[in-house]
């Protein structure tokens, strides 16, 4: 059975960054193995299997140890990924490259999708960890005309209100990516939904009154509305 490795920070970013690719991967016959850096914020950790099981992700686990790193919200403390030696996250990357020998390693582009010191790490770790591996590997991103278009739907719903954190702005229009497409979109608004009730699967004026984020998670539902749910975009990283 041909094995796909999906490397990623936080809980949640296997929604953003690659929940249709990984729908479309196992749906074909691929085996999907998660590996994630951090337990996220609150109780995120406990929220990922149902994510998981919703995504056609098989099985998921720590990068390194449990505990090894946190997330702090983006403040880059000393414990975070972004803080840590690159090299020691890159080790734990490699690992598990060696564990489970992945014909295909999925993972956050060079800009982190979100700008996200973090994301940005686990990139770069990742990059690093499969030089010598027969493994391709790809960073998911986003087009600048869908973030574009994301930032116009919120605007019109939330005029006097700043929506996500500024770092969000997608790869060149002229960018060539790769896009692996073909995912139910109910699966992964569900797979959101185990995050914060409601955050995939309400429309979104509805959502903007209860929802109280106003962060990249809100900016990066809006641009899944504007662009499909269906596909995620990537770089070709190695």
């Amino acid at each position: 059975m041909r094995t796909a490795l999906v490397v990623h920070a936080h809980p949640d970013d296997e929604v953003f960054a690659t929940g249709a690719a990984t729908w479309v991967l196992n749906s074909t016959g691929w085996r999907v193995v998660l590996r994630v850096a951090t337990p996220g914020m609150g109780t995120a950790a406990e929220r990922l299997t149902g994510s998981c099981e919703l995504l056609g992700i098989d099985e998921w686990d720590w990068l390194g140890e449990s505990g090894q790193w946190i997330d702090d919200g983006g403040r880059n403390g000393p414990r975070t990924v972004a803080s840590a030696d690159q090299g020691e996250v890159a080790e734990a990357v490699e690992r598990t490259v060696r564990d489970i020998s992945p014909e295909l390693v999925l993972t956050v582009g060079s800009d982190g999708l979100t700008g996200h010191p973090d994301h940005i790490a686990v990139s770069r770790a990742v990059q690093l960890a499969v030089q010598g591996h027969p493994c391709r590997t790809l960073g998911a991103r986003l087009r600048a005309e869908d973030v574009r278009a994301g930032e116009e739907l919120v605007r019109q719903l939330l005029p006097d209100e700043q929506v996500g954190s500024g770092q969000v702005v997608g790869c060149p229009d002229s960018r060539a990516l790769e896009e692996i497409s073909g995912a139910p979109e109910l699966s992964r608004r569900r797979a959101m939904d185990q995050y914060y009730d409601g955050l995939g699967t309400k429309v979104l004026p509805e959502l903007v009154t209860t929802y109280g984020g106003r962060g990249d998670g809100l900016l990066l539902r809006a641009v899944f509305d504007a662009s499909g749910w269906q596909q995620d975009r990537f770089e070709v990283l190695a």
